[in-house]
């Protein structure tokens, strides 16, 4: 009687915790064809065979969902090139057809890429998420490209999808005339997907955190490092922390081109998985996550998660080279030229700064504790901002940050607090900082936020 309680408790708790949890999967991925040449047919079927065997690698580590990143399939080139981009044009069926592409009868070549990525979805039984260049001809308005994002559940429907609206550069492309939100529902989540350099905007990124509520972001990214503010996992968890909600990047790797990075987050509660690699290689990192987002789970269902292990390293192609001859990957440096900083110490009691930049001014308060040589500064900036060379408006950033100098061995480098022209604020908080207000003011207007 006593074997038949327990037993019925453990089901119980089995089936509590399949509720609340599913497990990630993000590729990072170098594809074939990322240094040239490109042949269109041959490149995307090359990148689709490597694909499959992600995919089947990652079910066999009970993956629900797995995401490829940004051009994996075509590689950057074709975004530059409008000729090219025509070659690699898909044509992609909406949520509404409510079509099986895997099933369906059509053999044209523009819809070769989409069909197979269906078959993959459904012959493993998993949710897929891939990016692609799109083509769709309008009657009137020619030909148009998008980057875009296709969801296929594990049937293999398509159950969203997804244009890119901030193109970073990408001239061959074109844009919808309002950003897409592109929502869909599995495992207990609700999922949003952005692309790359979306993630610089509040449209539509935050607006599908705060006015539609997802809990989980899909994030494929082609992204261009950029120290001190803007590398690619740093990026990531930031804006996981800042909106609190599980973060899937999956990251396009050309090392030589300044991209590379990928992880899984877990909102406030920080990393699962991520890395930054040294070297040109293709691997999944697997995690467990919150089903219903990680604001929303007590501290027991938290802590049981983070204790479950599973299988989280499958790597393929990936190069058997020694320490000597690994090689730092390419950074870009921001000119901090016209930035205004100054020093912060961190002590337990609180510390009061101010700082003016422009017509930017902020007061900021903050405590913490130092777990070891790590060096901090506090950072304003009232002008125009562009990353890697590529300027995308005149936004207005305040900046606490670690600072990172590797040579020196500091580790890390986090913002702790960015606004965008249309007062957005994006806020994160390193381990190492307990508490922090900042309010600033803006042509004698003033704001606060923590």
């Amino acid at each position: 009687m006593i074997g038949a309680a327990v037993g019925a408790v453990l089901l119980c708790l089995i089936q509590v915790y399949q509720v609340h949890s599913y497990v990630a999967a993000v590729v990072e991925f170098s594809p074939t064809g990322v240094d040239g040449p490109v042949v269109p047919p041959l490149t995307v079927a090359n990148n689709l065979y490597r694909y499959e065997e992600f995919v089947q690698e990652a079910k066999k580590s009970f993956a629900d969902i797995i995401v490829f990143p940004e051009y994996g399939l075509t590689t950057t080139f074709p975004s530059n090139n409008r000729t090219m981009a025509l070659e690699f044009g898909q044509v992609v069926p909406q949520k509404s057809d409510n079509g099986n592409p895997c099933e369906d009868d059509n053999q044209s070549i523009e819809y070769e890429t989409v069909r197979r990525l269906s078959c993959m979805a459904r012959d493993n039984r998993i949710y897929l998420v891939a990016n692609l260049i799109e083509r769709d001809d309008k009657q009137g308005a020619g030909t148009m490209l998008y980057n875009t994002n296709v969801a296929f559940d594990s049937s293999g429907i398509v159950v969203s999808r997804y244009r890119k609206y901030n193109l970073f550069g990408e001239f061959a492309l074109n844009t919808t005339t309002e950003s897409d939100i592109s929502i869909f529902e599995a495992f207990g989540a609700r999922f949003g997907m952005v692309t790359c350099f979306d993630l610089m905007f509040q449209h539509p990124a935050v607006t599908l955190v705060r006015k539609y509520g997802i809990t989980d972001l899909i994030f494929p990214t082609a992204w261009i490092h950029e120290l001190p503010f803007l590398t690619g996992v740093q990026t990531q968890v930031m804006w996981a922390h800042a909106a609190n909600v599980n973060f899937l990047a999956a990251g396009y790797n050309h090392l030589s081109a300044g991209s590379g990075g990928s992880g899984i987050y877990q909102g406030k509660l920080g990393r699962v998985k991520d890395a930054t690699p040294w070297e040109t290689s293709s691997f999944t990192l697997i995690g467990s996550l919150p089903a219903n987002g990680p604001k929303r789970l007590n501290e027991k269902l938290i802590q049981r998660l983070q204790r479950r292990e599973i299988r989280t390293s499958f790597q393929k192609n990936r190069p058997s080279a020694g320490f000597s001859e690994r090689r730092a990957p390419f950074y870009y440096h921001e000119d901090l030229t016209n930035y205004s900083s100054i020093p912060i110490e961190m002590r337990r009691e609180i510390m009061n700064y101010s700082l003016c930049n422009n017509n930017l001014c902020c007061d900021l308060e903050v405590s913490g504790t130092l777990t070891d040589q790590t060096v901090f500064r506090f950072f304003v900036y009232d002008g125009p901002q562009a990353q890697a060379s590529f300027a995308y408006g005149n936004h207005v950033n305040i900046l606490a940050s670690e600072y990172n100098v590797p040579e020196e061995g500091h580790s890390g480098s986090a913002i702790i607090l960015g606004r965008n022209p249309n007062g957005e604020y994006i806020a994160t908080i390193t381990q190492e900082i307990t508490s922090m207000l900042l309010v600033a003011t803006d042509k004698g207007s003033p704001k606060g936020c923590a």
